[in-house]
């Protein structure tokens, strides 16, 4: 008994013209307008990056570098390999290299500003939010490290990292370097065992998109921006078609027919998510082909869009239970005027916010085209099923939950009529 209220409300929808013209033009006029006038916002071309980083720095190399040769002289090593172990010892100083041939190097200092932070002072830099992100070098660190390369004794060669999360991205492109000189230290450890002479060589490249990501530009991202924000008008819409359908007796008559209302009140929510998926098909489809928005997996995208039009299901559902029970349409004029507007505000539809602010980041991604927007983006970027999973769930979760508030909160048989 489902399907009769589906086909209903699809035909009501391609009747609609007005309708069709808000859920379908408005939003390619908006992608083509924001996508060119903020071309040079979003472009992916390499953003104008400053990252200011602490290094507190527990170590002594000096020190360490002297108890490493004192040690070589008392294993009882021939000559000419403690000879060339202290010699190779002396051109492996990891925090110079880091402070120096890492972020001190042409290719990156332009970027990094690097402060030496003393251990007494640790705890009040790392309450200090100027901060992009603190590496912390524990004791004894060029000494363990000797000792690995050298010596392949076991030891304790780790650094510690801080992100300061309001600076997210600045923040993961420290790590990316911090990664590319721990790779840097696991070579050397393989080159010192086997007794090659031990040129530290200076990390060098461009700064790219954190974590080599593609990047997103801006007709990509109002693409998605617009879709998500406009997939929501289809739940206002189909809410108050909802409620008109009871001002005009049409509810009335679907309840004294026998029908039960669970099964309108379920084709409801079907119908708006079959509404939603096509829209976002047709919104994306034409995107292709006007704008060359193309998407690497499929399959990612399509599961995506379906649990986002299941999240939006459940809004549809809940607007129509609350017109219902209130005996007007102000839910739905509420949610599509004020409510939409706002959730695509934090959700990014206009502007990036989540840089702003992780808490920003945080409440946007509740929204269900946050979590959308969010997802869709990785997608672009190359993330597959797996990199978008607690995003689908969420959605989907986020519909159940609506779907359930909105079953207890329609009114009985008695009630509706």
């Amino acid at each position: 008994m489902i399907f009769p209220f589906i086909k209903k409300d699809l035909l009501v929808m391609i009747r609609n013209r007005q309708e069709l013209l808000v859920l379908l033009l408005m939003p390619i006029v908006l992608i083509a307008i924001l996508g060119f006038a903020l071309g040079g916002v979003l472009k992916g071309d390499s953003p104008n990056i400053h990252a200011k980083v602490a290094i507190i720095n527990n170590d002594n190399e000096q020190e360490d570098l002297q108890q490493f040769i004192k040690d070589i002289e008392n294993a009882g090593l021939p000559t000419e390999a403690e000879t060339s172990m202290k010699t190779g010892a002396q051109s492996l100083l990891p925090v110079a290299i880091l402070t120096e041939d890492v972020f001190g190097s042409e290719e990156l200092k332009k970027y990094f500003e690097v402060e030496i932070i003393k251990p007494e002072q640790a705890e009040k830099v790392k309450k200090d939010d100027n901060y992009t992100a603190i590496i912390e070098i524990p004791e004894k660190f060029t000494y363990h490290l000797l000792l690995k390369v050298f010596l392949d004794k076991s030891a304790e060669i780790s650094l510690q990292l801080y992100k300061n999360e309001g600076k997210q991205g600045t923040s993961n492109l420290v790590e990316d370097v911090i990664r590319q000189f721990q790779k840097q230290l696991t070579t050397m450890t393989i080159v010192g065992k086997n007794g090659v002479q031990l040129d530290t060589e200076p990390i060098t490249g461009t700064i790219e998109t954190v974590s080599k990501k593609e990047p997103i530009n801006s007709m990509q991202y109002y693409t998605v921006g617009m879709s998500v924000m406009f997939i929501m008008y289809v739940a206002s819409n189909i809410s108050s078609f909802a409620y008109r359908e009871k001002q005009l007796h049409v509810f009335n008559r679907i309840i004294l027919s026998n029908t039960s209302r669970w099964s309108y009140f379920i084709g409801i929510f079907f119908s708006t998510m079959l509404i939603a998926f096509i829209q976002q098909l047709i919104l994306y489809g034409v995107s292709a082909l006007i704008f060359h928005v193309y998407w690497g997996d499929l399959a990612a995208f399509l599961v995506l869009n379906l649990s986002l039009s299941f999240a939006i299901g459940g809004v549809a559902a809940l607007l129509t239970a609350v017109n219902y029970r209130i005996d007007s349409e102000s839910a739905s004029g509420f949610f599509s005027s004020i409510l939409v507007t706002l959730f695509s505000l934090l959700g990014g539809s206009f502007t990036p916010l989540a840089e702003v602010s992780p808490i920003i980041e945080f409440i946007g991604n509740l929204t269900p085209n946050g979590a959308g927007m969010t997802a869709l983006l990785k997608v672009l970027q190359g993330s597959g099923i797996t990199g978008i999973f607690e995003h689908v769930l969420y959605l989907i979760i986020f519909g159940i939950v609506l779907l359930s508030v909105a079953a207890f909160s329609f009114p009985k048989r008695g009630e509706a009529i």
